[in-house]
């Protein structure tokens, strides 16, 4: 199996909640800020570009807290990206360091609609495709100690 390098970022603000943004491509899906690694890119250079390409966010507007991963999952049956089988996402725990309204994910290559603030144990898994349900279960368990489940309330 091949699997995509990636890297994503769980934004924290001061009072513990995380950003998740609302995929543009479908209403409903919310997911951290993530992206495939450029050859020769390095991981942190992922994430910087990641995060100002998705979220707008400068570099000096956040720090770099905890690191883990890679974290992996497999793409459908069938299904390949770029030749790849599925992705392995180091994902990055960032503390924002300035306002929040230095956010916009509604930039021109909007790849988000909107976003929101929530406790990571608010975070639904119904939220996600399947494929990616048991890593995010697993990164809000490492990060934060955090149960997430499949809730009725999927919105």
């Amino acid at each position: 199996m091949r699997y995509r390098p990636g890297v994503a970022a769980i934004l924290q603000d001061r009072s513990g909640r995380i950003l998740i943004c609302e995929r543009a491509d479908r209403p409903g899906a919310w997911q951290f800020p993530q992206g495939g690694m450029e050859p020769g890119e390095t991981p942190v250079g992922a994430l910087r570009r990641e995060v100002l390409e998705e979220i707008s966010l400068p570099r000096n507007a956040y720090s770099i807290g905890r690191v883990r991963g890679p974290y992996r999952y497999r793409f459908p049956a069938g299904m390949t990206k770029k030749g790849f089988h599925g992705q392995a996402h180091h994902y990055f725990l960032l503390r924002l360091r300035g306002p929040k309204r230095l956010l916009n994910v509604a930039g021109s290559n909007a790849e988000f609609r909107s976003s929101r603030w929530i406790r990571p144990d608010e975070f639904n898994l119904a939220w996600l495709p399947p494929m990616k349900r048991r890593t995010y279960r697993r990164v809000l368990q490492d990060f934060f100690g955090a149960t997430a489940k499949i809730k009725a309330d999927s919105g």
